[in-house]
C-alpha cells in the first residue's frame, strides 16, 4: 500500500511539471536545445524542485511512518498537480496530436525508473527514483522527443503530400509576406485587396511555421480561392527558404528588417540573410514589395530580387514608387493619402488601423493591388474594411469610460516598440501611460534595449507602468531621460500591474499594452 501511494505521489508531481515544461516546449517549436535553454536560464527550475524534494523526503520517511505519512504525501503531489494544470496560462497549451504523444510518452518513461526502483528497493528508493526523475524531467521531455522524431516525420511528409497536391489543385496566386513585424496586419490588408479579384485565403492567426503553413492549407484552401496570401516566419536561416519551396509565391513582400528574434539569430546581417530568402525564391516573372526608407530592405530588393522591386515607403522618398503624406491619427483609425510616383493623382484612404506602422502594411497591400491591376477606388474601399488583427496596435475605445486602449501586447521588438510609441504620440489625449513588462529574445543587447525603450517612453508617457524582470531597466532608461519618479510604477507581475493600471486610470487617458511577456519568459 505504501509503495503504491508513493508511486501515485511520483506520478502526480510528474503529471504538473511535464504539464509545465510541455508548455514551454510547444511555444519553443519542439527545439530540445530551446527548452534546455529555458531550464538553464532557471525559469523551468521555479516549479517542481521543492514538490520533488518533498516526494523524495516522503519516500524515505514512508518506511518509517507508513501509509499515513504515504497518503499525505500522495494527497500533496495531488494538489501540486492539479494547481499546475490550472495555473494562469497567456497562451494555454494546446493539445495537439504532436502534444499528446510527446506527454504519454514522457510520462511512461519517466515513470520506469521510479518502479524499478519501488519493486527492488521499497517505497523510499521509489521515493528517491522519483525525486531524481522530476527534477531530470526536462531531459525525459526531450527523449520522449527523439523517441518520437520517426513517427513525426513521416506524419509530417505525410501532411506536407497533402498540402502540395492542394496547391497544385487549386494553383492560386501565391502572396508571401516575411519580415521582423507587421506580417500578420499586412496579411490582412492584402487578403482585403486581393478579394476584389476573387476570394482569398490567408493564412489564419499566426500561423506562420511551416507545419502551420501546412495546417492552414490542409485545413481552409479551397477551389474556389484565387489568391493564398500566406505569412512566413523565421526562427533561423533556412526556415522561409523552405516555406517558399513548399508555396511557390510569385509576389512577396518584406515587411521590414528589425532586431526580432535576435537572440535566435545572432545578428542583424543574418536576420536580413534569413528574411531575405523570400526575394531569392521569386520566379523572374514575380514582384518584390519592400521598404524604400530601409536600407536593408533596399539591398534585399537589388541584390537578391530577380524579378520586378516596387519600393513604398511612410514618408516622400527619393527611391520610394509610392509613399503617404498628411497621415491624422485619430481614435478611429488613420487617414492618409497615397502618392504614386508615376501618377499624379493623390489616394485617399482612410483605414480603422492606428499609425505609421501600420501606413507601411497598408501601402504594402496597396502596391500589390495597384499591380495586380485593382483600380484606386477598389483598393481605398478595400482598405477601409480591413481591421486590425487582435493584439497589434488594436484600438479599444471605452466610451463610457472616456479611455483609449491601444493593445499592441501579441510581441514587441526594439523597432516596433518605438513605432507603436510613435502612435501614441500622435494620439490625442488627456494623460498617455505606457503598461509593459519590456522585449524579450534581445540576447547581449535586451539590458540595453529595455533601456533605450525608457528613453524613448520619457518623451512621451505621462505614468509609465512597468512589471517583471525587464522592468528596472526600462526604470533606468525612464530616469536617465529625466523622467519624473514618482510617475514610474512598478509591480511583480502582470495582475498587480493591472490592479495599479484600474486604480490609476481615468477619463481622457490613452493607454499603450506594449508586449506581453510569452509563458517561456514567466
Amino acid at each position: 500500500m505504501t509503495l503504491a501511494l508513493t508511486l501515485l505521489a511520483v506520478a502526480a508531481v510528474l503529471a504538473g511539471r511535464l504539464h509545465v515544461l510541455l508548455h514551454a516546449f510547444q511555444q519553443e517549436h519542439y527545439e530540445n536545445a530551446r527548452l534546455y535553454l529555458w531550464v538553464r536560464r532557471g525559469l523551468g527550475t521555479r516549479l517542481g524542485q521543492p514538490v520533488a524534494a518533498a516526494v523524495l523526503v516522503g519516500g524515505v520517511l514512508a518506511d518509517l511512518l507508513g501509509v499515513i505519512l504515504a497518503g499525505a504525501g500522495f494527497g500533496a503531489a495531488v494538489a501540486y498537480a492539479v494547481l499546475t494544470w490550472r495555473r494562469e496560462q497567456v497562451k494555454p497549451l494546446v493539445f495537439t496530436a504532436r502534444a499528446r504523444r510527446l506527454y504519454a510518452v514522457a510520462l511512461l518513461l519517466a515513470l520506469v525508473p521510479p518502479v524499478v526502483a519501488g519493486l527492488l528497493g521499497g517505497p523510499s528508493a521509489a521515493g528517491v527514483a522519483g525525486g531524481l526523475v522530476v527534477l531530470g524531467a526536462p531531459w525525459v521531455l526531450g527523449l520522449a522527443n527523439v523517441v518520437l522524431r520517426p513517427f513525426q516525420q513521416w506524419e509530417t511528409r505525410r501532411y506536407v503530400r497533402s498540402a502540395q497536391r492542394t496547391l497544385e489543385a487549386v494553383r492560386p496566386l501565391v502572396v508571401g509576406i516575411s519580415g521582423s513585424f507587421g506580417k500578420t496586419t499586412t496579411k490582412a490588408c492584402v487578403a482585403a485587396v486581393m478579394d476584389t479579384h476573387g476570394p482569398a485565403y490567408p493564412t489564419p492567426a499566426s500561423f506562420n511555421t511551416f507545419l502551420g503553413v501546412v495546417r492552414a492549407i490542409n485545413e481552409g484552401l479551397e477551389p474556389r480561392h484565387e489568391t493564398f496570401v500566406a505569412e512566413l516566419g523565421a526562427y533561423r536561416l533556412g526556415d522561409i527558404e523552405e516555406l517558399c519551396d513548399l508555396v511557390h509565391p510569385t509576389v512577396g513582400i518584406l515587411t521590414n528588417l528589425g532586431p526580432a528574434h535576435l537572440e535566435r539569430f545572432g545578428s542583424m546581417d543574418a536576420i536580413e540573410q534569413a528574411e531575405g530568402e523570400l526575394a531569392d525564391a521569386l520566379p523572374p516573372d514575380g514582384l518584390f514589395v519592400t521598404r524604400a526608407d530601409d536600407e536593408r530592405c533596399r539591398r534585399v530588393g537589388r541584390d537578391r530580387a530577380s524579378c520586378r522591386v516596387l519600393l513604398f515607403s511612410p514618408a516622400e522618398h527619393p527611391e520610394a514608387d509610392l509613399w503617404a503624406e498628411n497621415v491624422t491619427v485619430t481614435s478611429g483609425g488613420t487617414e492618409f493619402e497615397i502618392r504614386w510616383r508615376d501618377d499624379p493623382e493623390p489616394l485617399a484612404v482612410r483605414s480603422k488601423l492606428l499609425g505609421e506602422p501600420n501606413v507601411a502594411n497598408l501601402l504594402a497591400a496597396a502596391a500589390v493591388a495597384r499591380d495586380r491591376g485593382s483600380t484606386p477606388a477598389q483598393i481605398a474601399r478595400a482598405l477601409r474594411r480591413v481591421a486590425p488583427p487582435k493584439h497589434r496596435l488594436e484600438p479599444i475605445v471605452n466610451q463610457a469610460a472616456g479611455i483609449v486602449v491601444i493593445d499592441d501586447s501579441y510581441n514587441s521588438n526594439p523597432t516596433g516598440a518605438a513605432a507603436a510609441l510613435q502612435v501614441l504620440a500622435a494620439h490625442e489625449a488627456g494623460r498617455r501611460i505606457l503598461v509593459t513588462p519590456g522585449m524579450v529574445e534581445l540576447g547581449p543587447q535586451e539590458a540595453e534595449e529595455n533601456r533605450r525603450l525608457g528613453e524613448r517612453a520619457a518623451a512621451v508617457v505621462d505614468l509609465c507602468l512597468l512589471s517583471g524582470p525587464l522592468a528596472e531597466h526600462i526604470r533606468a532608461g525612464l530616469l536617465d531621460a529625466g523622467f519624473p519618479e514618482g510617475q514610474i510604477v512598478v509591480t511583480p507581475d502582470g495582475p498587480a500591474l493591472h490592479a495599479e493600471l484600474a486604480s490609476l486610470s481615468r477619463r481622457g487617458d490613452v493607454i499603450l499594452f506594449e508586449n506581453d511577456l510569452p509563458d517561456v519568459y514567466r
